[in-house]
């Protein structure tokens, strides 16, 4: 008891010379210095009491600012502690963690990957990195200021020469649709169905977006092979596929899609109909890893 409570003091006395510190740094020095210290603290503090200290402590040291951050080798992303993917990142390192390993584990070198709903570039660059430089990475995504976040973190990762960003959305047919914008809080939530989009808050902003078949925009990249898709356009998956039907058919890629039963029905489909679809095209069934299910080719591994 006496050796952890000495422990305890230690602790406590390095978070305040560390938090001085923070506090007195500029905005970008104190956000990288605040979650540098709360991944160091929830990963090595003993006790299950104190465990939850940084998350009292972000008042503290918040107003925080979006900052650039190299997750890993091959991989540099602007993380904006305030928006859902980048303050998840910031705080535990990774995101989406089983199904970006589950994903990887079907991406050979030199492959080609197509990422629906791109968004700003987590897939995608993971995608990359494991795909190398004779890869093709294809990054579909349609919300204006996501693309802008894309592009940037796929320039600062130097995976420009992999990474083909394709700015619109994927359905069943080419047409125009009305995209959604969801809050700042969680952009990922953007989609082309107004219920999906506003789940967090009032839909940020809307506007038309040209949608297309995926099978069109394989086509025109003149690829030779399809390896893996990755979908999460939050409600429209089921048109995705129905837009893919002759990649699928003919590359036979593994494809890791989000299956949310409400958001589907918000768009007029539901978990269902894909699982359906998926049998019918010559796909069984995988693991769901977190919301996303993984479909193989019928006598794959």
């Amino acid at each position: 008891m006496k050796r952890q409570i000495e422990r305890l003091c230690f602790a406590l006395l390095i978070v305040l010379i560390a938090g001085g510190a923070i506090l007195a740094a500029s905005p970008s020095l104190r956000t990288r210095g605040y979650f540098t210290f709360y991944r160091a603290w929830r990963a090595h503090w003993p006790f299950a009491a104190g465990k939850q200290l940084p998350d009292h402590l972000s008042r503290v040291f918040s107003p925080f600012v979006p900052i650039w951050v190299q997750v890993e080798p091959g991989m540099t992303m602007l993380l904006d502690p305030y928006e859902e993917l980048g303050g998840t990142v910031l705080a535990f390192g990774s995101y989406e963690q089983a199904t970006v390993r589950e994903f990887e584990r079907h991406i050979p070198a030199g492959g080609t990957v197509i990422d629906v709903g791109a968004h700003l570039g987590w897939y995608s660059l993971k995608a990359a990195k494991a795909a190398g430089p004779k890869g093709h990475v294809i990054a579909v995504e349609p919300n204006r200021e996501t693309l802008i976040g894309l592009r940037g973190n796929i320039r600062a990762s130097g995976a420009a020469p992999v990474v083909a960003v394709v700015p619109v959305a994927c359905s069943d047919s080419e047409t125009a649709l009305t995209f959604y914008a969801a809050p700042h809080r969680n952009t990922g939530e953007s989609s082309l169905s107004a219920a999906n989009a506003s789940q967090e808050g009032a839909i940020a902003a809307s506007y038309p977006v040209r949608a297309r078949r995926l099978d069109d925009i394989v086509r025109e990249a003149g690829v030779t092979r399809v390896d893996a898709i990755k979908i999460d356009v939050e409600g429209a998956e089921f048109l995705v596929l129905k837009g893919a039907s002759e990649t699928l058919d003919r590359y036979r890629p593994v494809v890791v899609v989000e299956l949310v039963d409400r958001q589907l029905k918000a768009m007029g489909s539901s978990v269902e109909e894909v699982m359906a679809f998926m049998r019918s095209h010559g796909y069984a069934q995988g693991r769901m890893y977190e919301m996303n299910m993984l479909y193989l080719p019928a006598g794959a591994r």
